[in-house]
């Protein structure tokens, strides 16, 4: 009986855990696609573009540091190999970028990169004095930098209060208050970067494309905050007489690291770049769809996984014998997914009109009717580039 009774108990136990599971997998479950954007500026027929210099036209690194009150600024100087090796770094996020693209083909050559600024470049494009052949046009910048980074110290008065519990019945206690200084280290580091991207055709000479975007990064370790205080406060909150006090955790043993100059770079040129990347060519963009509850847990599955064919397959299978709008969002999510956006726009609206209050269903009908305004566009830029 004992042993009847230890059985039923794990089964039930293991149903219970089954039904979380799928409850969490339906109620979270999202779809992975990648959908192409088209470029807001026409770019016809340049194909092959070489990526030319970055020229440096400010860096400014300073290194602020407190003690005693007092702060100072120490200056740090680039070489000339350094500033180089930054001009390269941004330029590198730009090829990157547009090699991912189906659009450009980037042509490596050396010619145009050693330029020394946008001045010359212009100079060589106009009077046709490039060697390198078959390169429709050039995409050249220049950049501007300001990093500070600060090792200083939080200061501020805080009242802390004392307690002595009483000895006797007759001794009612103490209750002291102390206004003490209370410092907390910190390091932190600031950094704004500007960048203007051009894209100029060689024939006929005209700048296609311009951007001036600038970026601002800020991080900070250490420091006051709420927590550390009230445990300075609940260390010294004891006997009067002098106790061992809980301090915060500092800053050399926190886990927390500040990024270093090149990757503070590194990302702040990759999201000025990648906008300018959309705005010259078509590009993948992946995105993240929630999947409705449906009435086939399997399908959900499926299309988390990608296997969007076989989704179709179950799901067309079920909607024909009872056409759930749950089951007909997940169906055109999968037309969507392989591009058949015909189908996709009928069955998402199929489940709108079914469920018109659903906001998922609308928010699918509405992506839908805009990916098929833009894919005309999007063909007939792929085809002008082939």
């Amino acid at each position: 009986m004992t042993m009847k009774f230890l059985k039923n108990y794990i089964f039930n136990q293991i149903l219970i855990i089954l039904s979380l599971g799928a409850f969490l997998l339906t109620s979270c479950a999202t779809a992975t696609l990648t959908v192409r954007i088209p470029a807001e500026i026409n770019t016809r027929g340049i194909r092959n573009v070489a990526i030319g210099g970055f020229e440096i036209g400010q860096i400014s690194l300073k290194y602020k540091t407190e003690r005693n009150g007092v702060w100072k600024i120490h200056p740090v100087s680039l070489t000339e190999p350094q500033e180089k090796s930054i001009s390269r770094s941004v330029r590198a996020r730009v090829i990157n970028l547009l090699t991912a693209t189906p659009f450009f083909k980037v042509v490596f050559t050396d010619e145009f990169e050693k330029l020394r600024n946008d001045a010359a470049l212009q100079q060589l494009v106009s009077v046709r004095g490039y060697k390198t052949r078959d390169v429709d046009a050039v995409i050249n910048g220049k950049l501007w930098l300001e990093i500070e980074r600060t090792d200083g110290v939080d200061l501020s008065k805080e009242s802390l209060e004392y307690f002595r519990p009483p000895r006797s019945r007759r001794d009612l206690g103490l209750n002291l208050t102390v206004d003490q200084v209370v410092w907390w280290p910190y390091k932190s580091t600031r950094g704004t970067l500007g960048l203007e991207i051009k894209m100029t055709r060689l024939a006929p000479t005209e700048v296609v494309a311009t951007t001036f975007e600038t970026r601002t990064y800020a991080k900070r370790i250490g420091g006051k905050n709420e927590e550390s205080f009230q445990q300075i406060a609940q260390g010294l909150t004891s006997a009067i007489t002098p106790s061992k006090t809980t301090e915060p955790d500092s800053i050399e043993t926190s886990s927390e690291v500040l990024p270093s100059f090149e990757q503070i770079i590194a990302d702040l040129a990759l999201s000025i770049a990648s906008e300018f990347v959309q705005r010259v060519a078509v590009t993948d963009k992946t995105v993240s769809y929630p999947i409705a509850n449906g009435e086939f847990p399997n399908s959900i599955i499926l299309i988390e996984a990608g296997a969007y064919d076989l989704a179709i397959e179950q799901l067309q299978q079920a909607t024909a014998e009872n056409p759930d709008p749950s089951d007909l969002y997940n169906l055109g999510l999968c037309f969507e997914a392989v591009g058949d956006y015909g189908l996709a726009h009928t069955t998402y609206r199929e489940a709108w009109q079914a469920d018109p209050e659903n906001l998922i269903f609308a928010q699918g009908l509405g992506r839908i009717e805009r990916l098929q305004r833009e894919h005309p566009q999007v063909q007939r830029q792929l085809e002008s580039h082939q």
